[in-house]
C-alpha cells in the first residue's frame, strides 16, 4: 500500500521586489543598498543581523533596476 499523498510545497521568491520609477531614482537621494545601512559590516561585507546582503548590494540593485525596473529593498534597513 502506497504512503499518504502530499502536495509538495510551492517554491516562491523569498525577496519581494518593489517597482521604482526611474524619475524618482534620479530625482531623490535614495538610500537603498546595504552599503548605506547601519547593520552592514563593511569589513566582513555582511549584514550584522544575519540577512543575506548579496541581493541588496548597490551594484546588484542597480543591475536589477536596469533589467526589470524593480529593486529589492531591505525591510530592516537603518540609516544613521
Amino acid at each position: 500500500m502506497p504512503g499518504p499523498r502530499f502536495t509538495p510545497k510551492r517554491i516562491r521568491r523569498s525577496i519581494k521586489l518593489d517597482r521604482v520609477q526611474a524619475a524618482d531614482l534620479l530625482a531623490y537621494d535614495f538610500r537603498f543598498a546595504c552599503e548605506d545601512c547601519s547593520h552592514f559590516d563593511s569589513e566582513g561585507e555582511s549584514c550584522t543581523i544575519g540577512y543575506p546582503s548579496a541581493p541588496h548590494r548597490k551594484k546588484q540593485q542597480l543591475a536589477l533596476f536596469n533589467r526589470v525596473g524593480h529593486m529589492a529593498f531591505c525591510r530592516f534597513m537603518e540609516v544613521d
